[in-house]
């Protein structure tokens, strides 16, 4: 038997306590061990540092919406106070324009808005003037430049509020006698195959008749509700600003009191809208020379006079300062020779290019208006051309006058 080999002993190991030193395997990982307690660290403390933001975050959301919410429910309670001091009656007129519009609010809320914003755009403009006015408008008195620019954007903004209404009642009441005829063919038939006028009325409340069809379903929800159908027929009426169809709603009301041929009298009223129709739309095709002669004067003929009118005052007023005879520099050009006399204009170039402008907005003004009525017979179809035609005549005023001046500054050397 050979005798079995000793075991060697690790030379590494402590032979007193038997544990390894400390050597370059240790210490690297009781640095891999630290780096990774501190990254394990730093992300607790990131992922904590991240939900307080996040909790801070929806805090901050919530309180904004909270607040949004006060706020909106502050501003339309002022608004309806604000709403609130006008006139009974000229309260009840707004409510009639909002009905008759197709909206839904309440008159107060909109007067209260108007008179909010009237204030608000009167304040910002007399600031801002009273900052620029001694500097654009050095020869006026700077008490009266503010006062206008008070008082001017005040009157403005409730023109335009009342001009923005009237045209949103006309473009409805168009919209709906445009397609009364055909609503009106539409019962009549269904009423000729048996229908009543109730199950006609409901069934011609199609989505492409627009506005009616909206009012003709109110209609059979008030009668659905328990009101009576020829009253609801009027209230219909009441809502909409429109001859015609009130002309038609009393023709059928009556039909269907009287038990008279509903049908054939709904016939006829469409007939006698379709023809009148016609009518309008000859009328308009025949004074389009009439509108075309109007918009020429507008924005061709008055710009340019203007504009050569301007360059003779400022020429002649720039030529009478060369010479200098209101101060006796020229002896070789006398004041006076014989029936001539020679005297500087009364006026200057600035006054008279404030004076064609103001022309022109104002001529643009009523030309629109005049256009309105010459191709349908109502000044309100003219409004909205209002600002686009006396803008265009402006524009095109200032560019002529550019380039008048241009020319003869160039030609004369002045």
């Amino acid at each position: 038997m050979f005798p079995s080999p000793e075991p060697k002993q690790d030379s590494s190991l402590n032979p007193k306590t038997g544990a390894k030193p400390p050597g370059k395997g240790g210490l690297k990982g009781l640095i891999s061990g630290l780096v990774e307690l501190v990254t394990e660290t730093a992300t607790y403390v990131v992922l904590a540092i991240m939900n307080v933001v996040m909790r801070v975050v929806l805090l901050l959301i919530d309180l904004i919406a909270t607040s949004n919410v006060r706020f909106v429910k502050f501003t339309k309670s002022l608004q309806v106070r604000l709403g609130s001091i006008f006139s009974k009656n000229d309260r009840t007129k707004v409510g009639m324009m909002v009905v008759y519009a197709g909206l839904t609010r309440n008159p107060e809320e909109i007067l209260g808005i108007v008179l909010i914003y009237s204030i608000m755009i009167a304040v910002a403009t007399m600031f801002i003037l009273a900052a620029v006015a001694p500097a654009l408008f050095p020869a006026i008195n700077p008490v009266l430049v503010v006062l206008a620019s008070a008082v001017a954007p005040f009157v403005v903004i409730w023109v335009v509020f009342y001009l923005v209404f009237i045209i949103l009642i006309e473009r409805r009441t168009a919209s709906i006698e445009k397609v009364l005829p055909d609503v009106l063919t539409m019962i009549s038939q269904n009423m000729i195959a048996g229908m009543t006028i109730y199950n006609a009325l409901w069934i011609a409340a199609r989505p492409e008749f627009g506005p009616l069809a909206m009012e003709i379903q109110s209609v059979a929800k008030e009668t659905l509700g328990g009101e009576a159908f020829d009253k609801s027929l009027m209230n219909m009426a009441g809502r909409i600003k429109s001859y015609k169809l009130s002309r038609s709603v009393k023709l059928m009301t009556q039909g269907m009191r009287s038990g008279g041929e509903l049908p054939t009298v709904l016939q006829e009223i469409a007939s006698d809208i379709r023809t009148e129709q016609n009518l309008m739309k000859r009328m308009t095709s025949e004074t389009t020379s009439q509108a075309l002669f109007i918009m020429f004067a507008l924005l061709v003929g008055a710009p340019l006079l203007f504009s050569a009118s301007l360059q003779f005052v400022t020429i002649f007023n720039s030529i009478y300062d060369k010479i200098g005879l209101d101060k006796g520099g020229s002896a070789s050009l006398p004041k006076h020779a014989g029936m001539v006399s020679l005297s500087k204009l009364p006026i200057t170039g600035d006054f008279f290019w404030w004076y064609a402008v103001i022309t022109l907005g104002v001529s643009g003004m009523f030309g629109a208006l005049l256009i309105g009525l010459i191709r349908s017979g109502k000044l309100n179809n003219g409004i909205p051309l209002v600002p686009v035609i006396s803008a265009l005549s402006i524009a095109i005023f200032i560019a002529i006058t550019t380039l008048l001046g241009t020319f003869f500054k160039g030609m004369m050397g002045i």
